[in-house]
């Protein structure tokens, strides 16, 4: 199942708002919406920037070089080169994986 950003702020919508039906809600889906984008083009400068995110209890991002390298093709019999690149990481945390695998709950 894929979750795209909609429902992703509908859903935190529907957890902050809970209880509150009938009433004025708590929150505005556009204001979630607005911190849910903030936060992500937050994670993302600090990627390019080369930072490390570490959210503690879900996991952490990291940003690491890949080495130059050469490698042959032996079907077209010739040497590939690929360039040194910066690549992220993500190790997930052993809360959330013990809740993935059924071991454990998640708070």
């Amino acid at each position: 199942m894929v979750i795209f950003k909609p429902e992703l702020v509908d859903r935190v919508w529907r957890k902050v708002n809970v209880g509150r039906e009938g009433r004025k809600e708590k929150v505005k889906k556009e204001d979630i919406e607005i911190v849910i984008n903030t936060f992500l083009e937050e994670m993302s400068q600090c990627m390019i920037d080369g930072d490390d995110i570490i959210l503690r209890g879900f996991g952490k991002f990291m940003s690491k070089v890949r080495k130059a390298r050469t490698t042959y093709n032996s079907i077209c019999k010739t040497e590939l080169t690929f360039p040194e690149r910066r690549i992220i990481k993500f190790n997930i945390s052993q809360n959330v994986d013990k809740h993935i695998k059924g071991e454990g709950s998640h708070e």
